[in-house]
């Protein structure tokens, strides 16, 4: 067995009994309100587990001068939780939480097996951002990541100047990573933590070698409780 069958047969079961589970709570007769005010009675527990993970990231870094950065946007859940997050934390920041991503989606995931392609609304998404009075925090920015970084940064757009004390990655393919790479690990601040939501994983084969062209230098590490986000790193 190679390692890529390791890694599906690992969690197989419990993803089964999870899926299965979430199944039978949707055919319950329960009143949507229920599931945004009570939403530990449904989330599982690898859910919970990846935004507890992106909340000790937060926190190792929240002090620090800069910006945050959410590249793979997709619905927006990592997105808002870092924007909510700073609404309590820092409510005299100037701090802001900037989303990266272009809604189309992509023809392939992030371990290459085509069925998933992340394409979402960016309309829904600005209007989230509306109705819960969070655009002074989020940013959102609609962009090809694979082109248009350089525009971006560019002197002549305002941008060439930010820097970031966060950044989370997650879009695990070599297209989108050699750029965003490129561009956000020299702006990330030091001290500032950057986070990987493939590397290390068996099943993705383009994650590791990208990433460690850049961080040659630098400690990755893992949170142990979580499995995915699966690695970051403080510079």
């Amino acid at each position: 067995m190679d390692f890529v069958d390791l890694h599906q047969q690992r969690f197989k079961k419990e993803d089964e009994s999870f899926h299965e589970s979430v199944s039978e709570i949707i055919d319950m007769d329960i009143d949507k309100i229920d599931f945004i005010h009570h939403f530990p009675v449904f989330t599982g527990h690898v859910n919970l587990a990846r935004y507890l993970c992106l909340y000790e990231c937060y926190k190792k870094v929240s002090h620090i001068n800069g910006h945050y950065a959410d590249i793979g946007t997709w619905k927006g859940s990592s997105f808002l939780m870092i924007a909510k997050l700073m609404k309590l934390f820092e409510p005299h920041s100037y701090a802001q939480i900037h989303a990266f991503d272009w809604f189309q989606g992509m023809e392939k995931d992030a371990v290459g097996s085509g069925d998933k392609n992340y394409c979402t609304s960016y309309e829904r998404l600005k209007k989230l951002v509306e109705i819960q009075d969070l655009d002074n925090i989020a940013r959102i920015h609609k962009i090809d990541l694979t082109t248009e970084l350089p525009k971006f940064f560019a002197p002549e757009n305002g941008d060439s100047h930010v820097k970031y004390k966060y950044v989370f990655v997650d879009c695990g393919i070599t297209e989108v990573l050699e750029p965003v790479m490129e561009h956000f690990w020299p702006r990330l601040a030091k001290g500032g933590i950057m986070i990987f939501d493939h590397y290390g994983m068996t099943g993705n084969p383009e994650e590791n070698p990208v990433i460690d062209k850049y961080i040659t230098e630098h400690e990755i590490q893992t949170m142990v409780f979580a499995r995915q986000p699966t690695a970051f790193v403080i510079k």
